[in-house]
């Protein structure tokens, strides 16, 4: 083996150097080779071939000459994709040992993982009751939660245990730091209404900072309870469809489950749209809104009837709500500290037959008008079968102490005067005596009422009912039909009739005058203004007499509740309240103020006037409109001298 490995490096060696064929090779010859412990490269590509040979002497036939040169290994260059590959690697490489370096090495870290947030509460809190909650906050992270805030929600009829007419709704308590390990407790407590078995939710959130932060992190838990019975029931009965214009009823039952007394008790009706008050029993406060009920003993049952119409379409429904609970305040039209909420909803539908009255180009079951005055009215009617009706009859009666039944008249109707009602049939009008599917009428009537004092007597609060009757007989086919009917009902309030004069004077009155008499130009003379008023049926509230001086009247003084603003000349009497029958069946409201007069020479046989027109206004407490009053302007003619009402000459 040795002469073949020998025999073929010195025949490499001839042909490499060869004289004239330098750096020539010989593809299709090969040299045999053996294994060889020696790292030679594998192709001739990484042998480097010199340019330029050295000359090398003729080796010892004894001595294996030594292998050429090899050149060095050169590597390609690395691709953009090798070194984002190998980048990626080292910087996962170096997260993971971070990572493995933070969580095995105890490194200061905070997590809202690491953060419990428990409310304790009830499952079962009665109405009206107050409960206790415990929040509880565990901190389990290595560092301290700084500028900790704890809010908690609470659920809709909550309200503090200590102002009870205040709602809770958020609560908000500063905790401050929570170290390491540690554990805080808060107690709070609340009063919850709602309906009996309804479940509701306490939320609590921790609000807090971490060292080396500026966020705010959040942490939240919750529990659930179920609200179970409240201090005072509410039932309610109604039917569960009604028609459109015609009465119905619903009945209120309250009921006091307390094992004690409940104070102040009042419910509150929240009424649809379309609904309107006809009466209620008990008596209801302003509006027809609220029932105040006083105290409820144990068992204590209450029922409040509540009658009334409503109007909508075919097939609407309203809902009306009723709320109990209590409020200390007379005067409040609210319930204050609500105990229980209940809907009632009611399908509407449309009548067979309708009948609409209007007063005074007003509709509705309840309209104010002016008292003491005749007033128009008409009655629309409508056929809304698919079928005629036949012998249609209708009716309007009028009942009321205020109503002067001399003045009632209807020109296509007959008025029977001794049950004062309206009658309109087909003997009047012989449309009625068949009336097609959509068929519909309109008839006019009017009456007047008796002015305040007629017949020696004054009518506190009063009222006319005017109610409306229609009915016939259904023609339908293929049956021998049946009687249609419907009724309307309107109660008309009469507003208090509100009066104010007013007179000059020279010697009656609070205040001493002076000046010429008649006055003359250029010279002062002093008058006293007396304004009285006069209110007959119902109180007017926030009442008012005001009026405006001419520039030629300065204002001196007035008795007490007068003033005057010398910006707008406006003199102006605050009277309040102004009772029922105040100058009809208790003395007149009486008020002076005195005036200077400095008459022009222009004015110089004439009749200058001290004040202008007074206006008298207030609010008719019972009808709940607006009432007014008025009086002339007040000259220089006085009540207690006759012929001095001309201005002289100076």
């Amino acid at each position: 083996m040795a002469r073949q490995e020998k025999s073929g490096v010195e025949k490499l060696k001839n042909r490499l150097y060869e004289r004239g064929s330098e750096g020539k090779e010989k593809a299709d010859e090969r040299a045999a080779l053996s294994p060889s412990d020696l790292d030679i490269p594998r192709s001739w590509r990484d042998i480097e071939v010199p340019q330029a040979p050295a000359p090398v002497p003729t080796p010892s036939t004894e001595e294996p000459l030594a292998p050429p040169p090899l050149r060095q290994h050169i590597k390609p260059p690395m691709s953009f994709a090798t070194k984002f590959f190998l980048g990626s690697m080292i910087f996962f490489v170096g997260a993971f040992v971070v990572s493995a370096g933070l969580f095995f090495g105890g490194v200061n870290t905070t997590s809202p993982q690491n953060i419990d947030v428990q409310v304790i509460a009830p499952s079962l809190i009665d109405g009206g009751k107050r409960a206790d909650l415990e929040i509880i906050i565990t901190n389990r992270n290595t560092t301290a939660l700084q500028l900790s805030d704890l809010v908690i929600d609470y659920p809709e009829g909550a309200r503090s245990p200590n102002d009870p007419t205040r709602p809770l709704t958020h609560e908000r308590i500063s905790i401050g730091t929570i170290k390491s390990g540690a554990q805080i407790k808060h107690t709070t407590s609340a009063l919850f209404y709602g309906s009996e078995g309804v479940t509701e939710k306490i939320l609590a959130r921790l609000e807090y900072s971490v060292s080396g932060s500026n966020g705010v992190f959040e942490k939240k838990g919750e529990t659930s309870f179920t609200i179970g019975s409240a201090p005072v029931s509410l039932i309610i009965d109604a039917p569960p469809k009604a028609t459109a214009g015609d009465q119905f009823t619903l009945d209120i039952t309250v009921r006091s489950n307390a094992t004690g007394v409940v104070e102040n008790v009042a419910v509150e009706g929240q009424y649809p749209f379309g609904f309107s008050v006809i009466k209620t029993e008990p008596q209801a406060g302003a509006g027809g809104t609220i029932w105040r009920l006083g105290t409820l003993k144990p068992g204590d049952t209450k029922v409040i009837r509540l009658t009334g119409t409503i109007e909508a379409a075919d097939g609407d429904e309203r809902v009306f709500r009723f709320l109990v609970g209590s409020n200390s305040d007379q005067t409040d039209p609210h319930v204050k500290v609500p105990f229980l909420t209940v809907p009632q909803t009611l399908t509407v539908e449309r009548p067979f037959i309708t009948g609409v009255i209007t007063l005074e180009g007003k509709t509705g079951p309840s309209v104010s008008v002016s008292a003491g005055k005749t007033l128009g009215g008409t009655i629309r009617w409508e056929n809304n079968l698919p079928d005629a009706i036949s012998g249609l009859e209708l009716s309007l009666s009028f009942d009321g102490p205020a109503v002067d039944k001399a003045s009632v008249s209807a020109p296509n109707g007959f008025y029977q005067s001794q049950n004062s009602t309206i009658i309109w049939t087909s003997q009047g009008d012989s449309s009625l005596a068949s009336v097609p599917p959509g068929g519909q009428g309109t008839y006019q009537f009017s009456f007047a009422t008796l002015p305040p004092g007629a017949n020696g007597s004054l009518i506190t609060n009063p009222t006319v009912t005017l109610s409306l009757s229609v009915r016939g007989t259904r023609q339908a086919e293929g049956s021998s039909g049946g009687s249609v009917a419907s009724a309307a009902t309107m109660k008309v309030t009469l507003a208090s009739a509100l009066f104010i004069s007013a007179q000059t004077s020279r010697t009656s009155g609070p205040f001493l005058n002076s000046g010429p008499m008649p006055p003359r130009a250029e010279q002062n003379s002093s008058y006293t203004i007396t304004w009285a008023v006069k209110n007959s049926a119902n109180t007017v509230a926030n009442a008012t007499a005001q009026t405006v001086l001419p520039p030629y009247v300065k204002f001196i003084k007035g008795e007490a509740g007068v003033t005057y603003d010398e910006g707008t000349r406006m003199v102006k009497w605050a009277l309040g309240d102004v009772k029922a029958g105040v100058g009809f069946t208790t003395a007149l409201r009486q008020v002076a103020f005195q005036v200077l007069l400095t008459p022009s020479t222009s004015q110089v046989g004439t009749t200058p006037e001290l004040t202008g027109s007074v206006l008298l206004s207030g609010l008719d407490r019972f009808a709940q409109v607006a009432v007014e009053g008025s009086a002339e302007a007040s000259t220089i003619r006085v009540v207690d001298f006759s012929g001095m009402d001309t201005v002289l000459p100076k």
